[in-house]
């Protein structure tokens, strides 16, 4: 018999429960970086690394000195862009190109580094993460922060005997129209706020690609590293010639669906606006017969957020007393007329949101200023969309604990807060 959630809540308690060089070597006591700029290395170098560094190339306080990755096409075409617009910035001639790795922990120990840009699948974030940070490197990885909820605290236990920055990719933090909605939604201008629908895609699936034969150049073990081994298959992992998204994100071995990879965007929002960086939902309820929409999560103070469809994509709608606000990258607008002017609605169009979310990092690490998205805010976005993940999983509701990060009435779903989440579905 399925329950109600006054039912289930009746029955179920809240109550559960390599090399180091010394971080003072390479930062000094502040933590600010030696160099004069920037010394960044570049960990994954697909689609979103070329774009990161498009962006980021143009930025005074930051260089690329080496850049890794397992598939050889990839890493020559980012290197060679990198030469060549480095090449251009001064003037022609040659300029040093990044060096090249294909073992991510070689360019760690890259001379004179300061930084990592962390642009691999989820699975593969918490180890070079920590890594990195136990080597005295600052870090932007790219989000959601870690594929299991067991990584996400074991990267912000790593910031925290480094001492270093870490910044999360959830640029969203960045873009005046965001920034613009939680403004107005802590100061109350939609009233009491009661709910907040969530419309992003489906949770992951099961890997059901066929096999195709490695290609020269992929170091196809490497690229599994420490999740599942399945059959190589161009869409996990497309060269440089094909200007495709990888899809790996779609499969519970290395990704968490569209359930993490926007709700690390528009979870997060919602995580934002109602100041719960630090903690999150308590409740998680799937629908009763669909395995992909209708999940209800409850923070606990009651406030409900719901991932359905409401005839927008990717966007956040908040209800309150006075009305109701909706945002996403492309608009914000309220039903409350005359809520939202044009330049709210236009506030993201003048800079990218890459480049502001970049230059936090940089003046962290720089200027010792903070960043928007800390490793325990990114751990605890992740952690939320996991946790959805983990209910649309098993079909059942899940109670949880954000101060022991423990599901109370569920044993045998805690098996799945670590490796096991990476396995099949079925």
């Amino acid at each position: 018999m399925r329950q109600n959630r006054r039912q289930f809540i009746s029955t179920a308690s809240v109550g559960a429960g390599t090399l180091f060089i010394p971080s003072w070597l390479r930062a000094g006591f502040s933590g600010h970086s030696p160099n004069a700029q920037i010394n960044l290395g570049v960990i994954g170098t697909g689609k979103q690394a070329n774009g990161l560094f498009k962006r980021m190339s143009k930025m005074p306080e930051a260089r690329v000195v080496a850049a890794c990755d397992v598939y050889a096409s990839n890493l020559e075409r980012f290197v060679a862009t990198a030469a060549t617009t480095y090449a251009e910035q001064a003037g022609g001639g040659n300029d040093s190109a990044p060096a090249t790795y294909s073992d991510y922990r070689r360019l760690l120990d890259h001379p004179d580094l300061d930084a990592v840009l962390i642009a691999t699948p989820d699975h593969q974030h918490a180890q070079m993460c920590i890594d990195a940070l136990d080597r005295g490197l600052h870090v932007y990885c790219e989000k959601p922060l870690a594929h299991t909820i067991e990584e996400g605290r074991a990267i912000v236990e790593a910031v925290k005997r480094s001492g270093k920055v870490l910044q999360t990719g959830s640029m969203q933090r960045s873009m005046r129209s965001f920034q613009r909605a939680v403004e107005l939604i802590r100061a109350g201008s939609i009233g009491e706020l009661s709910e907040a629908i969530v419309s992003i895609g489906v949770p992951a699936r099961t890997f059901d690609l066929p096999a195709q034969p490695v290609p020269a150049g992929m170091d196809w073990k490497a690229w599994v590293g420490p999740s599942v081994s399945r059959p190589f298959h161009t869409n996990l992992a497309p060269g440089s010639d094909q200007r495709m998204w990888a899809k790996w994100r779609d499969f519970a071995e290395y990704g968490g669906g569209m359930i993490t990879d926007w709700g690390a965007h528009m979870f997060d929002i919602v995580q934002w606006a109602r100041d719960k960086d630090t903690s999150g939902p308590t409740q998680f309820f799937p629908s009763g017969g669909d395995a992909q929409f209708g999940l209800t999560m409850f923070y606990d103070d009651g406030f409900k957020v719901e991932h359905r469809q409401f005839g927008r994509g990717n966007a956040v709608r908040f209800i309150g007393s006075k009305g109701t606000l909706d945002v996403s990258r492309g608009f914000i607008d309220s039903s409350i007329p005359g809520l939202v002017g044009y330049n709210d609605t236009n506030a993201s169009m003048s800079t990218s949101a890459n480049v502001i979310h970049f230059q936090e990092f940089f003046d962290a690490i720089l200027k010792g200023k903070e960043v928007s998205c800390p490793a325990e805010t990114g751990h605890r976005t992740s952690s939320m969309c996991t946790l959805a993940n983990i209910a649309y999983r098993l079909r059942r509701p899940l109670i949880w604990d954000p101060a022991t990060e423990r599901i109370a009435n569920d044993r045998a779903a805690n098996k799945l807060l670590g490796p096991a989440y990476r396995m099949s579905l079925a």
